[in-house]
């Protein structure tokens, strides 16, 4: 099983689980700053970085608190971290809201990244 999990370089909470993510051992798991490798768009041509970090699995795609869940489901990641994780993401009400609240924080992260780079 391949798989292949795409996350935006350009946001500092998307590097550091990418950094955590390419600690653990899972499988043959690849981690892409999606901003470099847009294979991704292979997945589908409407499959926007902007909507969530995106895992491939062979040549099926998740996007989101899905593709999170899925991830958790496969690899069998250990320590407290990973345990809070899987029980956040294995529920879609508090997944959702939690995911969504991470998206606001990058789109305020990028925001401020891009305001005092000038």
């Amino acid at each position: 099983m391949k798989l292949k999990l795409y996350y935006d370089g350009d946001c500092p909470f998307c590097s550091k689980y990418a950094d955590i993510l390419r600690l653990c051992s899972c499988y043959d798991l690849e981690v892409c700053n999606a901003r470099e490798d847009l294979s991704y768009k292979e997945c589908s041509k409407d499959i926007e970085l902007d909507d969530g970090v995106i895992l491939r699995v062979d040549k099926s795609c998740f996007q989101g608190v899905e593709a999170l869940d899925m991830l958790l489901k496969i690899c069998k990641f250990k320590g407290v971290f990973f345990g809070l994780h899987k029980i956040v993401f294995a529920n879609g009400l508090i997944g959702n809201g939690v995911y969504a609240f991470f998206k606001w924080m990058r789109r305020v992260a990028l925001y401020l990244k891009k305001d005092h780079s000038n």
